[in-house]
């Protein structure tokens, strides 16, 4: 096997993992879409109740509904900010692939 036909297939393999990379990397950013759409309804939503004319018959119920709500908006947070962290390890690691394709390609251009 000469050195052109070694670079062919490293090739072929970097852009097979290049490939793989980004999509784990798509898969990555669907939970952090969803948890930001979940803290900016909540948060809308805690608006609109903390807007109304408080009700002294309901006084207790609401004031519990926004501890409730606070407690969620920190949990959703604080899963935003692991689901953040494990999109970014993904972005490095398809920079890192993509990177390693394009090396390989450019020395297959040049082997060629």
């Amino acid at each position: 096997m000469t050195s052109a036909q070694k670079l062919a297939r490293l090739s072929a393999l970097a852009r097979l993992k290049a490939d793989r990379a980004k999509a784990e990397l798509a898969a990555a950013r669907v939970p952090v879409d969803r948890l930001s759409a979940e803290i900016a309804a909540l948060r809308a939503e805690r608006k609109a109740r903390a807007a109304e004319t408080p009700d002294p018959a309901g006084a207790t119920a609401r004031a519990a509904w926004l501890r409730q709500s606070d407690r969620r908006l920190r949990d959703l947070m604080a899963e935003l900010a692991r689901a953040r962290s494990a999109l970014e390890a993904r972005r490095n690691a398809a920079g890192h692939e993509e990177g390693r394709r394009q090396v390989l390609e450019k020395l297959k251009t040049h082997a060629s």
